[in-house]
């Protein structure tokens, strides 16, 4: 199996409702072709590096994906090429399957050392 992590950027004036709609199509178009969606993430509108198609802003989404073959990754790419609202993408083999991100945990405290709590005192 092949792993990807892709980061594509679509149009920033949609709504977060438009952008689900994307990215339900793109996974759509790779389940179809009997590969797999490991974790599929809208990150942010977010602004671009420079002007691309006169917008300043883009809304980032994130694709980690299982192709069982490598053929796939051309006819991805000429399917987000294609697909009107996709403004710029990346595409990156892992070497291993990617993991989801689990939750945030709250940050634990530390512990502190007497002798440091000493130290702050004075």
């Amino acid at each position: 199996m092949n792993y990807y992590e892709i980061v594509y950027v679509v149009n920033p004036n949609h709504s977060k409702d438009q952008v689900s709609e994307i990215i339900g199509e793109v996974s759509k178009h790779i389940e179809s072709k009997k590969h797999a969606v490991v974790d599929h993430n809208f990150w942010e509108k977010k602004q671009l590096a420079y002007p691309v198609n006169k917008h300043k802003y883009g809304n980032y989404i994130l694709l980690n994906t299982e192709f069982k073959n490598s053929d796939f990754v051309n006819e991805f790419k000429i399917f987000l090429n294609l697909h009107k609202e996709v403004l710029k993408y990346i595409i990156i083999k892992l070497d291993g399957k990617p993991v989801a991100p689990a939750e945030e945990a709250p940050a634990k405290e530390v512990p502190v050392k007497a002798e440091e709590k000493k130290e702050e005192e004075n």
